[in-house]
């Protein structure tokens, strides 16, 4: 077997390049071989090339295989991996807080090797926590508890499922694999930029749970760890367990936290229990959303509607005359923007899409770096102060939870205080003036309302957002800045603002019995670097018990 790269025109109305009939010839020229002596091809990824509009390209790698070659059958290892320890582990006993990508691959990775765990989600199982989401769409009512960010399957349940990582890990293709096992298509092999669609997610969520339980574990919905049970050991505290909401304590070798980038609660418990962590870069803006079909034309030129292209994305990224980064982030074609708060009077906004990419409208966040030496920029004033979140709290630490509290409550209250957002033509945000209507047609439920984005978001951002906006309309995408488009916000969680110190052996450098990962502790960011993140938890707990166990034998 080789590998090659071959390139082949895309024709509108043309086939999918995996059935184009000009690939065979385009692998064996490649190869420089006859065309008969080629058998099986395989592509392994496939990418568009639209720089150049006269012609737009497929970019293929393919694996060839000779005709005297048996190529091999394509089967793939199922969910769960079954392992044989080189040390029994009877001894290790996890317990793992969250049930995002992050906590559930980490129960993947024990369930390999026969190790049970308990698993807890302050959220709910994806058939009841739908129905959290419709009523805080549908009739403006929040569960602070189960929602959008909380619950079986983490943040990314309700996401357009994109899977693109920049990530070389050898253990990207695992994560695939596995994920085409629960039910995914296996189309996400190939794609460059892979999506599953938050339709497939939530019936891939139900599989996971069905193969975990059947694995042994425990899984255990609607339960919120409020606080550590630790242990002095040569006066250090040692993580021994957690102590769940209704007072239950569930002891433990260790413990993964999971929790992903909302938990604020959560930060503020570890800060409290002197859990060593620090602020960390991290982004904020608001959701801008076109009609689909504006983007296509702007990508995809004479391509624009063709089925076997789809719906055209981009990935937008321009420095602000201040040097700081301003960037289009969660891209989502043929999506629905979504209220996504987790606290009462606060409102934030993000993206999803199904699997179609089919609901006529694209939105992606816009949004200004803000570094981590610079909290204190919201113009309330100095952030310190909070009484929740601030300095005298692990050390500024947590400056950055403060910041988002500030943003999310003022931008509830520019909603009407209902979870309506507040929103303004692209073009009027640009130009810093009030909008006098918005469109009629837009994806956000509960609805909209005009509010004044340039004045709610803090003015440096602002003004960093607003000529980058114009550097993308000169530079980059042009047609962009479009009277079409609406934003709205305002988007907060990119990602998480606080990191929880870990070292080399991934525990806690101040708690050991600690596994802080994923995106929540501020390692990972997506569905796939977090899933990693896991397994490499999972991964290093199991190591250390055998390890432990070894030098008893």
């Amino acid at each position: 077997m080789q590998t090659v790269d071959v390139e082949l025109p895309i024709v509108r109305g043309g086939p999918a390049p995996e059935a184009d009939p000009t690939l065979r010839g385009e692998v064996a020229r490649a190869l420089g071989i006859p065309e008969h002596d080629l058998g099986v091809c395989t592509v392994r990824r496939r990418a568009m090339d639209l720089r150049k509009r006269q012609r737009p390209l497929w970019v293929l790698r393919v694996d060839a295989f000779l005709a005297s070659e048996t190529p091999p059958d394509g089967s793939l290892p199922p969910v769960i991996r079954p392992q044989r320890l080189a040390h029994a582990a009877a001894n290790c006993r996890p317990v793992i807080v969250g049930m995002g990508p992050a906590g559930l691959f980490a129960a993947l990775a024990f369930a390999d090797v026969g190790i049970r765990c308990t698993v807890i989600d302050r959220g709910q199982a994806v058939e009841p926590r739908s129905l959290k989401v419709r009523d805080l769409r549908v009739h403006g009512r929040l569960d602070p508890e189960s929602n959008l960010c909380f619950g079986e399957g983490g943040a990314g349940t309700y996401s357009d499922g994109k899977l693109y990582t920049r990530s070389k890990h050898p253990w990207v293709r695992q994560v695939y694999e596995r994920l085409v096992a629960l039910g995914a298509d296996r189309d996400i092999l190939v794609a460059a930029h892979p999506h599953i669609g938050t339709n497939y997610l939530i019936r891939m969520l139900r599989a996971l749970r069905l193969a975990l339980c059947e694995a042994g574990h425990d899984l255990r919905f609607g339960r919120r760890a409020d606080d550590l049970l630790l242990r002095d050991i040569a006066g250090t505290p040692h993580v021994v367990g957690v102590r769940l909401d209704d007072g239950t304590e569930l002891p433990a070798t260790a413990v993964i936290l999971a929790t992903g980038h909302s938990a604020r609660d959560t930060y503020r418990m570890l800060a409290d229990r002197g859990v060593a962590m620090q602020r960390k870069d991290f982004a904020i803006g608001a959701r801008v959303e076109h009609p689909q079909a504006l983007i296509d034309g702007i990508q995809l030129g004479a391509l624009a509607g063709d089925e076997t292209v789809g719906a055209a994305e981009y990935f937008l990224q321009q420095a602000a005359p201040s040097g700081r980064g301003t960037y289009s982030f969660c891209m989502c074609p043929g999506g629905q923007v979504l209220p996504t708060p987790t606290r009462d009077q606060c409102l934030n906004v993000n993206g999803m899409s199904n699997s179609n990419r089919g609901s006529g409208f694209a939105n992606a966040a816009w949004v200004a770096q803000v570094r981590a030496a610079e909290f204190f920029l919201h113009k309330a004033g100095d952030l310190d102060d909070d009484p929740e979140f601030g300095s005298h709290v692990a050390d500024g630490a947590l400056l950055g939870l403060a910041l988002q509290n500030r943003l999310e409550s003022a931008c509830f209250a520019a909603g009407g205080r209902d979870y309506k957002a507040p929103a303004q033509r692209l073009v009027d945000f640009v130009a810093g003036r009030p909008s006098a209507d918005l469109p009629e047609r837009y994806t956000y439920r509960p609805g909209l309302v005009a509010g004044r984005l340039d004045q709610l978001l803090p003015d440096r951002l602002t003004r960093d957002l607003q000529a980058g906006a114009l550097q993308v309309e000169r530079a980059q995408l042009r047609g962009w800045l479009s009277v079409d488009a609406v934003i709205q916000g305002v988007e907060t969680t990119t990602s998480s603002p606080v990191r929880v110190v870990r070292g080399a052996d991934r525990q806690s450098v101040s708690h050991p019995g600690l596994y802080p990962c994923a995106e929540g502790a501020g390692y990972a960011g997506g569905i796939v670097s977090s899933a990693i993140d896991g397994l490499e938890a999972a991964r290093a707990i199991i190591e250390a018990t055998q390890a432990a166990n070894a030098s008893r034998a």
